[in-house]
């Protein structure tokens, strides 16, 4: 039975080549890059070397941002956005939880700021994906708090796809929105569409490995074994790092999905403690 908390995970695991009027050549270049290099971090179990690999590439970017930026503050907040997940779950302990807690908050609240002084026309796909992870990020596991969020993740994903249909990062998190939600809110159906929408999309190595993942792990869910090894054989033929793949072939092996494993390890399905919760949470 699916919980009804269970879906503020999709959006854990959770990122076209076209240019937008939005934001510049430039800034799609560095995001189109970091999707794939954040698969290849993947492979690398060192966090300090991550998180340098991930601060060097920052630390450049920023420095070349204003002098290319089409829209620099939107165009920062997307990056920002990029980069500091990449680097909290990196840098997240059971110690410094509470803390990299708050950290995101402001960086979802950064976003939403933004996100309400702009018309709809004026942001970024990339924005109200970006924007959508971050709040996942912060989301709490209580029901209240899944539900107010939740909804709102779904609402700018589906805000993305109304600027591109087969964004693969926004195709790919309601394909996830909608296995995890229970009935009648969520739909396997939908999602099974989602994913399919998001390999027509999928360009570059990074989108390619998002979505072969996730919909070899659905298909895995739906007892359609040997599509779902074939997914995973076109992740592996992506020579992006073999460390997750590996993982999910070994979940498969033992007869659970890497979608169950995650959602295991998140703990999403537990009530943060009361100590720990904000006012808003």
């Amino acid at each position: 039975m699916k919980s009804l908390l269970a879906f503020a995970a999709a959006f854990l695991f959770c990122f076209s080549c076209f240019a937008e009027n939005e934001i510049s050549d430039y800034t799609l270049s560095k995001i189109l890059d970091f999707v794939t290099l954040r698969v290849q971090l993947k492979s690398i179990e060192d966090s300090q070397e991550v998180l340098a690999v991930i601060n060097s590439l920052q630390e450049k970017v920023f420095e070349e941002l204003p002098s290319q930026a089409k829209d620099y503050e939107q165009e920062k907040q997307i990056l920002s956005n990029l980069y500091f997940m990449e680097g909290y779950v990196r840098r997240l302990t059971k110690s410094n939880y509470a803390s990299l807690r708050k950290e995101m908050k402001n960086q979802m609240n950064d976003c939403h700021k933004l996100m309400e002084k702009r018309s709809e026309k004026n942001l970024s796909k990339w924005f109200y994906v970006t924007t959508a992870d971050v709040t996942s990020y912060y989301m709490t596991r209580s029901l209240a708090a899944s539900f107010y969020w939740g909804f709102k993740v779904k609402d700018w994903h589906k805000k993305a796809l109304k600027k591109d249909e087969y964004m693969t990062a926004a195709n790919a998190c309601l394909a996830n929105w909608n296995f995890y939600a229970p009935a009648p809110i969520g739909s396997n159906k939908k999602a099974r569409q989602y994913y399919k929408n998001g390999l027509k999309g999928a360009r570059t190595l990074g989108e390619k490995y998002m979505i072969f993942t996730y919909y070899s792990q659905f298909l895995y869910e739906e007892k359609e074994y040997a599509k779902a090894a074939e997914y995973l054989e076109m992740a592996y033929e992506l020579d992006l790092g073999t460390q997750e793949l590996d993982l999910m072939k070994k979940c498969n092996e033992e007869g659970y999905s890497y979608l169950q494993y995650m959602r295991d390890k998140s703990g999403i399905d537990e009530e943060i403690p009361k100590e720990e919760r904000e006012a808003e949470d």
